[in-house]
């Protein structure tokens, strides 16, 4: 029998996951990654070295700081809709999803990672466009379209799913019911704007409401991506619904993802700095235990911001 795992809602301990796996491949490996996906550098030689190089650098940092990790597949693309636009049939997209959970199983071996405390989640991305709001989306069609690809994670054998840079409540409401119905816990992670909103029409609060309140709070937990500390930390406060929030992927600039897209180089802002934002995030809100990056960060970002947090942790301890 496996051993068991704990989740990061259910315990205190640190969990690391990735940093930006896409602007890291085509930045600073040169890859093109069409429709922005990556998911099928795993069928090419060059490209899943590359993948091995990335998480390898990651899932060392864990080991090396003694936190739990969480590998967060690179499967965000590998939805039907995405795979069908670069050729994936439906059953290579299930092959690919089986792979990528497979490949980390083999490099949390290599690196020698805790078995208890390495979780194997599966990521999933918005149907649309996750900086183009899709206000047609619905919570149902939302379930039909993602389940597919969450019983996927079922067979794998997954510890989780995780849907990333959502920006419609009614599609995080879909995926929450698909994964539980597969009986998979999971993660929804938003994507507030510079105004600090979800989708433009609910508040980061609002949104984590009104998904529990239509799932009957079945997420696990909920996570923050794809934004910088400078514009979500002010949304958040000490009221109970920000204990629901249990993990940060944030970018490593502030500047609006439009602009990022413009620019003929990787913004990776200034790790240390980040790593300090993320220290005084540590101080006001030690429940939050799940720690990774987003857009132009890579495993100097997720070590610097690993050890600012677990120095936040110490401070803690001292005072007590």
């Amino acid at each position: 029998m496996p051993e068991p795992r704990c989740l990061p809602h259910r315990t205190g301990r640190l969990f690391l996951t990735d940093g930006g796996i896409e602007t890291w491949l085509m930045y600073k490996k040169g890859f093109e990654l069409p429709h922005f996906c990556d998911f099928q550098l795993l069928d090419d030689v060059k490209g899943r070295e590359a993948l091995r190089q990335y998480y390898r650098e990651f899932a060392l940092i864990a080991k090396q700081h003694d936190t739990g990790y969480v590998f967060c597949s690179l499967t965000y693309r590998a939805s039907r809709e995405w795979g069908e636009l670069i050729g994936f049939s439906a059953e290579r997209l299930a092959e690919m999803n089986h792979k990528a959970i497979t490949f980390y199983r083999d490099i949390a071996a290599e690196v020698g990672l805790d078995p208890k405390s390495t979780l194997y989640s599966g990521c999933i991305g918005p149907r649309g466009d996750a900086y183009q709001l899709n206000p047609t989306i619905t919570a149902a069609a939302s379930e039909d379209y993602h389940s597919e690809q969450v019983e996927t994670f079922s067979k794998a054998g997954v510890d989780l799913v995780t849907a990333l840079t959502l920006n419609s409540t009614e599609e995080a409401i879909g995926i929450a019911r698909a994964a539980r119905a597969a009986g998979i816990p999971s993660v929804i992670s938003f994507k507030p704007d510079k105004n600090r909103m979800v989708g433009g029409t609910h508040t980061l609060r609002a949104a984590i409401e009104a998904v529990d309140a239509a799932t009957d709070a079945a997420p696990a937990y909920y996570m923050i991506n794809c934004s910088h500390p400078i514009d979500f930390g002010p949304a958040l406060d000490q009221r109970d619904w920000v204990r629901r929030i249990r993990g940060l992927r944030v970018n490593a600039s502030s500047l609006e993802h439009g602009v990022l897209c413009e620019l003929d180089h990787l913004e990776e802002g200034d790790a240390i700095e980040l790593a300090a934002q993320h220290r005084e995030l540590a101080r006001l809100y030690p429940h939050i235990n799940v720690y990774g990056g987003c857009c132009g960060t890579d495993h100097v970002h997720v070590g610097k911001i690993c050890e600012a947090v677990q120095l936040a942790a110490a401070s803690r301890l001292e005072k007590s």
